[in-house]
């Protein structure tokens, strides 16, 4: 079971807790004392906005209906008031990236002077936000002092086989993996056995955009593997060990799987994850270490929306109104 402690409780992304990026309509609108966008969704909420061509839709179209997957929105005083402002800020967001799209030339270039301001606060954050999109990151490393802190984001697998490129760029970094030459002689060994452990299993991981240059880093929740260290007291969470992890699953004492590779990371430097974290970008999320060390293998449901319904209130509606707009997933 996942626990959450609210957003005015628990501002902080604490080691060995996620934070999990909002979609678009729920940053614009928890920004709505601040960014223009978001100003123009309060001034709508407040006059009881409706638009005669898209805000009198129901939410569900009839091809939506249509679908074996019907979302069961609760009709409490939360889901109501997520699905009013959720829905209302979908469609400000369409709105305007109509606007934006007429404005594009033959070639499609679209001159930012002519941009109204509403449109140019949401271009600021909606490429953000594609980058980033209902990832899950895990936190790592947290300095108090300096603000600095590492997240490693858990929903974006590479791969789940090993190649010879790939098991290169895990254990030495990019550098290696890029060489035409293969391996040097002095960890030809070593290489060698990573990849008779690893070879038919593997689960790695884009951790993020930053680092991406260096040898992969090990996550998992081995408490008395050597050379291991768990991330924070407590947390039953551990990173390192990588030479006893391998003699492990060659010795048959570990399932390859028990293991995540990470290729980079987020590095936050001088309390930008703070900033995220309040700018309303992520919402921090205490978790049970089960929940951080699953691996993203044919689940049932996309881990974001997992985490997400886990949380409850107004999270879990936010998760089941993300989910009407896929049709590539039952439930």
């Amino acid at each position: 079971m996942i626990s959450l402690i609210s957003s005015s409780a628990y501002r902080q992304g604490s080691v060995g807790g996620l934070v999990v990026r909002l979609p678009l309509e729920a940053e614009i609108y928890r920004n709505r004392e601040k960014f223009t966008i978001g100003k123009e969704l309060k001034h709508r909420l407040e006059a009881n906005y409706t638009d005669n061509t898209n805000d009198n839709k129901p939410l569900l179209s009839n091809n939506d209906e249509s679908k074996s997957f019907k979302p069961d929105l609760s009709f409490s005083l939360t889901a109501a008031q997520t699905l009013l402002w959720f829905r209302k800020s979908q469609t400000l967001i369409d709105e305007q990236m109509a606007d934006i799209a007429a404005l594009a030339d033959e070639s499609g270039q679209i001159n930012p002077r002519r941009l109204n301001p509403t449109a140019e606060s949401l271009l600021k954050i909606y490429l953000d936000n594609q980058e980033s999109w209902h990832e899950v990151g895990l936190v790592a490393e947290r300095n108090e002092v300096t603000g600095n802190a590492v997240t490693y984001v858990l929903n974006r697998p590479m791969a789940f086989r090993l190649t010879d490129n790939l098991a290169r760029l895990v254990l030495f970094g990019a550098s290696s993996a890029m060489e035409d030459g293969g391996v040097a002689v002095s960890e030809m060994n070593w290489y060698t056995k990573f990849l008779r452990a690893f070879e038919s299993s593997c689960a790695v991981y884009i951790g993020g955009p930053d680092h991406m240059g260096k040898k992969g880093v090990i996550i998992h929740g081995i408490s008395d593997l050597e050379g291991a260290i768990e991330i924070s007291p407590g947390t039953g969470i551990y990173r390192g060990g990588m030479e006893a992890a391998v003699d492990g699953v060659l010795e048959g004492r570990f399932n390859p799987l028990d293991f995540r590779f990470f290729i980079g990371c987020h590095d936050y430097r001088n309390g930008d994850l703070d900033v995220n974290i309040y700018s309303n970008k992520y919402q921090p999320i205490a978790c049970t270490r089960a929940l951080a060390l699953k691996q993203c293998i044919q689940l049932p449901k996309p881990l974001w929306h997992e985490v997400m319904e886990l949380c409850g209130g107004e999270l879990r509606e936010m998760s089941r109104l993300e989910l009407m707009k896929r049709d590539d997933i039952e439930e």
